[in-house]
């Protein structure tokens, strides 16, 4: 006998429709294969196949055309396989998005996303729900991840600023999810992310074209592929002249400040930076105001990311953004074929640049 596709999905699929039958949820006869995607969140392909590793091991009867399938065990007996430890939900349920961060340092951006997603997917039957989890970031977060997944019964994730470890994690054990960000090579999870290296490529040739030769990079230190493609970018581009400087950017805001000025001392040549997130706005403006410095005029500021906020900042800020509402769309089309066992491919998103007034023209120094 031909063997079936033993994916791991199938099979929970199939261990799942066993257990309805063992429950007395499921009598007699089986509902059709449209009812059943339905009930389990997945596909009608994902369930033909689940019904036939049940057809083989005779649980349920072959098909008939225009009849409905029969129930032929009621036991346990004669099973030989196991059930898996991360049973589909009969209901549609929750989508879980798994973040490091506390929800009161989650961007507004982010906020509205979740809001957005949440308020459309009710349709579906479909819940988002929040999991602050800061030890994602950390060396081991294995057993607490199979903890947390365990227990939520999500049937799906979004994985917001992950860690290589983690996305690891998710992908071993075959659970369901799409990054929120940037997947590493390593575990090739479907992602919906900005191209960041293509910004920040575009954000030093703007500057360089605008005649700055040296800009400093304010970069986060988390260990997160999108961080590493936005200094990749950044210092692929090359030009007369060119001299990118990288900033770490930690939350603590004083030692944020002992960096900054430290790039300074090193580099008094320097005349503009590069904001990648947007929480770091605030505290450069603050520093720049505490040292007379004026903007555009002395120092020019260019952010990777917008905020609301943004929009009562004088001078206005040169900003990158994307459509935030076919962004948004685009994740939930994602989710919705993720939910129904289907394939879904990685989307990477090109953003505008949104010119202020916060990008000086400056006269380039020329070697004698």
């Amino acid at each position: 006998m031909t063997s079936l596709p033993a994916s791991s999905l199938v099979e929970t699929v199939a261990n799942k429709i066993k257990q309805m039958i063992l429950s007395g949820s499921l009598v007699n006869i089986l509902p059709g294969e449209r009812e059943l995607g339905n009930r389990l969140s997945v596909g009608r392909e994902t369930v033909r196949k689940a019904l036939a590793l049940l057809e083989r091991d005779a649980w349920i009867a072959p098909a008939r055309i225009k009849v409905p399938r029969r129930i032929l065990k009621t036991t346990e007996e004669g099973s030989d396989w196991n059930v898996p430890s991360h049973p589909v939900q009969e209901k549609r349920g929750i989508i879980g998005f798994l973040t490091p961060q506390p929800l009161k340092r989650l961007a507004q951006s982010v906020l509205a996303e979740i809001y957005t997603i949440s308020k459309i997917l009710e349709e579906d039957g479909i819940s988002v729900r929040i999991f602050e989890a800061p030890w994602i970031l950390g060396n081991n977060p294995d057993k607490r991840l199979a903890k947390l997944v365990t227990k939520s019964e999500c049937v799906c994730w979004i994985l917001h600023r992950s860690s290589e470890q983690t996305q690891l994690w998710f992908k071993t054990h075959g659970i369901p999810c799409i990054v929120r960000g940037t997947s590493y090579q390593s575990s090739n999870l479907p992602y919906l992310d900005r191209h960041w290296a293509a910004t920040t490529h575009h954000a030093a040739q703007h500057l360089w074209n605008k005649g700055h030769r040296t800009v400093g990079l304010c970069l986060p230190p988390d260990p997160l592929k999108g961080h590493q493609l936005m200094q990749k970018g950044f210092f692929s581009f090359t030009a007369q002249g060119w001299n990118p400087v990288l900033i770490p950017t930690p939350f603590e805001t004083p030692l944020f400040f002992e960096y900054l000025a430290k790039a300074f001392r090193e580099h008094p040549d320097m005349s503009a930076l590069v904001a990648t997130r947007g929480n770091q706005i605030v505290p450069l403006l603050s520093w720049v105001e505490a040292r007379s410095l004026s903007i555009p005029n002395q120092l020019s500021l260019v952010s990777l990311t917008y905020e609301p906020f943004m929009e009562r900042l004088l001078p206005p800020i040169t900003y990158y953004e994307e459509n935030q509402t076919k962004t948004v769309h685009k994740l939930i089309r994602m989710l919705r074929a993720l939910t129904s066992g289907k394939s879904i491919k990685s989307i990477s998103v090109i953003p505008e640049i949104y010119p202020g007034q916060s990008v000086s023209l400056r006269q380039p120094a020329t070697s004698a």
